[in-house]
């Protein structure tokens, strides 16, 4: 565990704050309608010390998507690694997935926006972090298809047909009522998907 001085906590809540803020901010009116002029009045900063931590709102947001996907890849293969079986592995790629997404909602925006669309901050390093995660989703499913334990089908299919549906599942959160808790639905999830996954006995 680092050892921070109280300056360096104080620096690093401060721009935790910040990022906070602009996310919610981007995810409301998008990239292109949000200054940092905006960011800096909703986080009760002054202008110039908001470019004190960032060179301008481009950085911010990279560092802002960065840090999120960072976040998400760690938190799913750490869940991931808590499973030895390939069956169980997926059900745990479901469930952190759709439990992060859940929540960190103001990031739900910015996800699909960043991966599926034009990168906003040039060259998109985040899809080729992402794509690394889908890779051992892929490996998972060539495993449990070597075992008989899922259907005998193109394993990078697979693993892009259930990012997808998993994807699917947690952008409708932001069409709907969220609901209170996102248990029944990452339940049914896991249900649902995986009956389709499974091979049949």
């Amino acid at each position: 565990m680092e050892n921070l001085s109280r300056k360096e906590r104080e620096r690093r809540e401060r721009i935790r704050h910040i990022l906070n803020v602009a996310g919610a901010l981007f995810a409301r009116r998008g990239f292109f309608k949000v200054s940092m002029k905006d960011i800096a009045e909703r986080a009760e900063f002054a202008l110039g010390t908001l470019y004190g931590f960032f060179k301008g709102k481009k950085q911010l947001y990279h560092q802002l998507i960065q840090e999120k996907i960072d976040e998400q890849i760690r938190v799913i293969s750490e869940q991931m690694a808590s499973e030895t079986s390939p069956v169980g592995i997926i059900k745990k790629f479901i469930e952190a997935k759709l439990r992060f997404f859940y929540d960190n909602l103001d990031f739900v925006r910015l996800y699909f926006a960043e991966m599926h669309g034009p990168p906003v901050y040039g060259e998109n390093a985040h899809r080729r972090k992402y794509q690394e995660l889908l890779g051992k989703i892929t490996s998972v499913f060539e495993e449990g298809i070597k075992k008989g334990e899922f259907i005998n089908a193109p394993a990078e299919l697979l693993a892009a047909m259930l990012d997808g549906q998993t994807s699917a599942l947690a952008f409708s959160w932001l069409e709907k009522t969220t609901p209170e808790s996102p248990e029944m639905e990452i339940e049914l999830a896991k249900r649902v998907l995986l009956t389709g996954l499974l091979a049949k006995e």
